[in-house]
């Protein structure tokens, strides 16, 4: 299993979907690009090196909730910005040309799925609820946990790009520098 796919399992698709105003199917499509895209983001920004802002930012995010009413949207905002390098509605728009998904749902979706990732990742680091910790190996290891324990060959050669890579489906090549080489747009591009 992906983490994009575990990650779908763990939201309230029916609340959120009754939150944002679209169908159950509609908002799960959406939700699946929006994390695809967010954890992309993550990868190209790791590759620049960013992955000690993505370790604290995770484990600030710890243990944060996936109830839909109580996530701080200024704050998914806020990461989307960080991650994607542009506003939740300018990311939308650009995932929306690369997906064919509604780009007014995605901007909806986009600060609200953005710090369920932060918290399962964070909770993934700590061994809380969303799952065992990384022992020894840091936010490295637990990715490569969640891809089925290939962390010696994945944290070793390209670090958390290959290990995002490795989960996104290796839609997310080793090595890239898509946030230095093209924003938004390159980050898209080598996702999707």
């Amino acid at each position: 299993m992906t983490a994009v796919d575990d990650i779908l399992k763990q939201l309230p698709i029916k609340q959120l979907a009754g939150q944002v105003g679209a169908s159950q199917a509609d908002t799960k499509a959406a939700v699946s690009q929006a994390i695809t895209s967010l954890l992309g983001g993550m990868s190209a920004n790791a590759a620049d090196g960013g992955e000690s802002a993505l370790v604290a930012a995770a484990a600030s995010h710890a243990g944060g909730t996936t109830d839909i009413s109580q996530i701080d949207t200024a704050d998914g905002a806020k990461i989307v910005q960080k991650v994607l390098g542009a506003s939740p509605k300018t990311a939308a728009t650009a995932v929306a040309k690369k997906t064919g998904t509604s780009s007014d749902l995605l901007a909806k979706i986009l600060p609200i799925v953005a710090p369920m990732i932060l918290a399962y990742l964070g909770s993934k680091m700590t061994g809380g609820s969303a799952g065992g910790s990384a022992v020894g190996g840091g936010l490295g290891g637990l990715l490569g946990n969640l891809i089925g324990g290939q962390t010696s060959s994945a944290s070793s050669s390209g670090g958390i790009t290959d290990l995002l890579g490795s989960l996104l489906g290796s839609n997310v090549p080793a090595g890239n520098s898509a946030a230095s080489s093209g924003g938004l747009s390159g980050i898209l591009n080598s996702i999707f």
